[in-house]
């Protein structure tokens, strides 16, 4: 069993507290109206909650990995989508403050985590899927500038966010070794948004297509070493699916309160439904589900802050938690018969979101994929 601090207890009673009182109240709400969450984000930065790295070390920076999926996880019990939205803002922080210029740190990286900023990572494209590499947009060096051309599709945070992290390709030879990343502020000259995608679930972070169009950038904004981008990939790659994992046990706590309330104030035959052993055994292994994904959560973070590599174990993170999420919320779901079928319920939207996680960073098959490379070409006591 992983043990928090004391004072690690008591920042995530502080964030729980925050959650309870201005984000829980308002949730279904923000979910029938699909908007995106704006003063609950504001209260965030206010709060100082965007103020973390999970892999970069900058003076002023007040937290790491560990306390940023406590965040997430938090944010997330409130709402999905508000939990989502600062997974690859937290990426792209780490990128800048791990391989952007001084210039990019101090425009960029000190107003994103502290004044509000919007930041989005955009690596996927239509064509790639799954392929991390399956990249068609290109950039082009042209005097003082690069001009970028192409487009990235279901990207968190498109539309709202006020700069991106994108990758794209420098050079025609191999594949790891032609990809470069690059900040694009969202007013750059022919950078392009379009209609957010119409997805299941997480209906307040918007999520969409993003093109450039001869879309020029300053020679700065080039993120890390030209044609190296593929490390720095890596390196997002596992704290998408960190934090990503920290949304799925927020969302399965949420569906556990959920269920313990109404089968707790509802009867049938004359009795409450918690006294039924069909309903309360499924809050019982709910319960030890989301024990021993959260406990998972913690550890691989403690393994981000004491920079010990984690690819393995981060994507076996992903890959349970998510699943479990589903689970969680298909059971949460079932507890309330009929009524967990209508959207005047919370758990519905739980559901929802949950379907969203198994996908993103990664799929549930590419992350059993990381998992068994590792198992047979590493010797079997490096995991045990």
């Amino acid at each position: 069993m992983y043990c928090l601090s004391e004072s690690q207890k008591q920042f995530k009673g502080a964030i729980r507290k925050f959650v309870d009182e201005e984000i829980c109240p308002y949730a279904p709400a923000l979910d029938k109206a699909g908007v995106f969450p704006k003063n609950q984000l504001n209260r965030c930065w206010e709060l100082g909650l965007a103020n973390a790295l999970f892999v970069a070390d900058v003076e002023g920076c007040e937290y790491g990995a560990l306390e940023g999926v406590i965040i997430v996880e938090e944010l997330a019990r409130g709402l999905g989508s508000l939990g989502l939205i600062m997974c690859p803002h937290y990426q792209c922080c780490d990128l800048i403050a791990l391989a952007g210029d001084d210039e990019l740190k101090k425009n960029v990286l000190v107003p994103s985590l502290k004044y509000g900023k919007i930041l989005a990572y955009a690596l996927s494209e239509a064509s790639g899927g799954s392929d991390a590499l399956g990249i068609d947009t290109t950039a082009i060096r042209n005097g003082d500038e690069w001009v970028l051309n192409g487009s990235k599709c279901w990207i968190t945070n498109a539309g709202i966010a006020d700069g991106y992290i994108i990758a794209a390709k420098t050079s025609a030879y191999g594949r790891s070794r032609s990809v470069s990343l690059f900040y694009v502020d969202s007013a750059s000259p022919g950078f392009i948004v379009r209609e957010s995608d119409k997805m299941i679930g997480m209906n307040n972070s918007p999520m969409g297509t993003i093109e450039f169009n001869n879309c020029r950038i300053p020679l700065n904004c080039l993120v890390g070493n030209e044609n190296e981008g593929y490390r720095l990939i890596k390196t997002a790659l596992n704290e998408g699916r960190l934090s990503l994992s920290a949304v799925a046990v927020g969302i399965a706590q949420r569906a556990l309160e959920l269920a313990i309330a109404y089968s707790s104030s509802t009867s049938q035959y004359g009795r409450s439904l918690s006294t039924y052993q069909g309903i309360s055994f499924k809050i019982a292994d709910i319960y030890t589900r989301i024990t021993a994904a959260r406990n998972m959560l913690y550890h691989v973070a403690s393994m981000c802050d004491q920079n010990m590599p984690y690819t393995t174990e981060v994507a076996a993170l992903k890959l349970f938690s998510t699943e479990i999420c589903c689970e969680v919320c298909k059971d949460a779901r079932q507890i309330h018969g009929a009524k967990g079928l209508s959207k005047d319920f919370e758990i519905e939207r739980c559901l929802r979101d949950a379907h969203m996680l198994t996908v993103a960073e990664g799929t549930s098959e590419i992350c059993r994929i990381v998992i068994s490379n590792a198992m047979y070409n590493s010797k079997i006591e490096d995991y045990s």
